[in-house]
């Protein structure tokens, strides 16, 4: 994934308001690498009402910044989540084709074929954010695979021999972004055939899985009752749950650190 995408809204009842567009976002994200469509690093798309002017300007950095005038729907929140996911495709849709017409990087047939690929498969996707080969063995592969949803992404552990499948288990559910990805998953090693153990940067949660028995451990290596961050990027647990694991959270982190976070003296 070279390219990342937003979708963004300054209007009322806008499509890329709240956390559901981090779907699409990633889907696209993913499928313009695989279609060869990653010339951007970065792809702003802003839907926006009468009050501003639409363009497509080219920023430094290899960045696209698009606002688009598109009309926003009262009963938006209200609709069901197949039509949400369909609006929101059309405007991304529409402004990369903007994009396209202007600068003549983007493939117009590549574009229609993406939007032609998330429709048959209906929004619903599961993207390899990185393989483990075994090093003694090329064809034990492990794979973390995000599966990107409107209120959550899902996180799976894939194990693989020769392309047929040992074990898939589910290893977390998370808020829609990647931001937290290498804190919680940036590494995954080996112990044995049957052993990996995962960890990621922040250090809280040790995952083992057990691949015969596809089997999944979790251990809390911090002084909490709950590993803070771990659970503060969790999208299946309580807003309570969730305010005390970011309090756990800013009680974990350096004074320094939590004052500029916090905006209170240190």
């Amino acid at each position: 994934m070279k390219t990342q995408l937003r979708l963004n809204s300054v209007v009322l009842h806008g499509v890329g308001s709240g956390p559901e567009s981090g779907a699409i976002d990633l889907i696209y994200s993913f499928l313009l690498t695989e279609f060869e469509q990653d010339i951007y690093m970065y792809i702003s798309i802003n839907q926006i009402g009468n009050d501003l002017k639409e363009f497509v300007m080219k920023e430094p950095g290899n960045k696209i910044h698009v606002n688009i005038l598109y009309p926003a729907y009262e009963d938006f929140e209200t609709k069901s989540v197949g039509e949400k996911n369909l609006i929101r495709l059309d405007v991304i849709h529409t402004a990369l084709l903007r994009v396209a017409n202007q600068y003549g990087k983007l493939e117009i047939q590549k574009l229609e074929e993406i939007k032609e690929k998330i429709i048959n498969n209906n929004f619903s996707f599961d993207f390899i954010c990185k393989a483990y080969p075994y090093k003694k063995n090329d064809n034990l592969v492990a794979k973390i695979i995000v599966h990107p949803e409107m209120d959550r992404f899902n996180y799976f552990l894939l194990v693989e021999e020769n392309q047929k499948v040992k074990c898939r288990i589910k290893l977390y559910c998370g808020l829609t972004n990647l931001f937290y990805y290498s804190d919680l998953f940036s590494t995954v090693k080996w112990k044995s055939m049957n052993e990996l153990i995962i960890t990621g940067k922040a250090k809280e949660v040790e995952i083992c899985i057990t691949v015969n028995e596809c089997k999944i451990t979790f251990t809390n290596l911090t002084n909490y009752q709950k590993s803070p961050y771990f659970e503060m990027m969790r999208a299946d647990t309580s807003e309570a749950d969730r305010q005390k694991a970011h309090q756990d959270w800013l009680h974990s982190i350096p004074p320094s650190h939590r004052a500029l976070i916090t905006n209170e003296p240190n």
